[in-house]
């Protein structure tokens, strides 16, 4: 890609039942020019993800890291790779695996964990355009 060309606009798929921080977290992103889609009922999280063409998920873990690591294993089997990043309202760690976020920290610390994970699956020509 040359510096003329305008960086592709990177898209987020998120999760969480939360509505509240469904909307903030949707509204900032936007802002950020992010491309930020819902995630549906009725629909799996993997299809969701192809069906939007997803470079990053954000999962709210608070009903239960065991689920989201699970649906964070089906992400990663996909063809074309899908960034992870976990939130919680719960006080805990998360697992080696699959870091968590507090859900209702600073915005800045999802912003810098959606680029990070943007940065790790971006293709070559993307990762190096964006330097």
């Amino acid at each position: 890609m040359r510096a003329s060309e305008p960086t592709p606009t990177r898209r987020v798929l998120l999760v969480a039942e939360d509505r509240r921080f469904r909307a903030l977290a949707g509204t900032l992103l936007t802002r950020r020019g992010y491309t930020v889609h819902v995630h549906a009922r009725g629909e799996t999280l993997a299809a969701a993800a192809v069906r939007t063409g997803a470079d990053v998920v954000v999962i709210d873990a608070s009903a239960s890291l065991t689920a989201a690591a699970l649906e964070a294993a089906r992400l990663g089997a996909l063809s074309r790779p899908v960034g992870i990043v976990a939130v919680s309202g719960d006080p805990h760690t998360g697992l080696t695996a699959l870091p968590v976020l507090p859900k209702w920290s600073p915005f800045e610390a999802l912003l810098a964990a959606v680029e990070r994970a943007c940065a790790e699956v971006a293709p070559p020509e993307v990762a190096s355009a964006a330097l």
